[in-house]
């Protein structure tokens, strides 16, 4: 007898990624943190399925609020392996819709389950998109689509953390690192551990924004802010040590600055 999780719709196209993901990240050059990153976020999404389906009441809600996170960060890591040509931008986008629509197929598994339902279900009609409201503005998004702005090298907005300033300026701040000539040539050590933080950065405010409480958003965001401060120290020390040219990696700083002044800012208001 097969396991509840097994014939959910969203379960085996969590399968799919996943084994999608395997190949990519084995493709990889093992020193970008994505590949961890990605790797971690796919799995944890296809367990945490199978708990909330199996499991009752709290839990349930629980491991489905994990697997939405995860799906998010997922989302977030192929953004950061646009920034690093990792993979063709149509297959990225393409991954992307598949993802949106993941998210979408969980956020209404949550809100069935939240109705106190004993059973699985799932629409056969397709699946009612939350609407998430974005702590910073008044504007709502719905079925992957926003109001607000569109995505920058796509022209549609797939995620809502993909709206917030914060998380385009993070997303900046690695174009910019990414760009810069000289991090080519660092160590597969020393560039692990800029990579790691400014991965950390970027993750953080895209998981943090789908999370349904105050409490796990401050607690992200926080991440977030701790990651961004971190990189700009260890962007010093780089300098210092003439590994890193002061001039592209002052730009860069501007741009972490900004996004600890705004992590920061949510963080201290409680993200009201």
């Amino acid at each position: 007898m097969p396991f509840c999780h097994e014939n959910l719709i969203v379960y085996q196209r969590t399968l799919d990624f996943n084994s999608k993901v395997s190949i990519w990240t084995g493709q990889w050059d093992s020193k970008h943190a994505v590949c961890d990153q990605m790797s971690r976020a796919a799995v944890s999404m296809l367990e945490n399925i199978a708990m909330a389906s199996a499991a009752y009441s709290g839990m349930k809600i629980r491991s489905v609020d994990y697997a939405i996170g995860s799906s998010l960060e997922c989302a977030a890591c192929l953004d950061l392996v646009r920034v690093k040509r990792l993979l063709d931008l149509n297959l990225i986008y393409e991954e992307k819709e598949r993802l949106s629509q993941t998210l979408r197929m969980l956020i209404g598994l949550r809100k069935s389950w939240a109705k106190a339902t004993s059973s699985v279900r799932e629409d056969c009609e397709g699946y009612e998109t939350e609407i998430v409201l974005d702590k910073t503005c008044d504007k709502e998004w719905d079925s992957g689509k926003c109001c607000v702005c569109e995505n920058a090298w796509s022209g549609k907005v797939l995620f809502h953390h993909e709206t917030l300033d914060v998380y385009r300026t993070a997303i900046s701040a690695a174009e910019m690192f990414s760009a810069v000539e000289s991090v080519a040539h660092l160590s597969n050590p020393v560039f692990r551990r800029l990579d790691d933080l400014l991965t950390s950065m970027v993750l953080n405010i895209a998981e943090g924004n789908g999370r349904f409480s105050d409490a796990d958003q401050t607690r992200f965001l926080g991440t977030s802010y701790e990651s961004a401060v971190k990189l700009a120290a260890r962007l010093d020390l780089c300098v210092t040590q003439g590994l890193l040219p002061q001039k592209e990696v002052g730009e860069c700083k501007i741009l972490l600055e900004r996004v600890s002044a705004m992590t920061s800012s949510m963080v201290r208001s409680g993200v009201k």
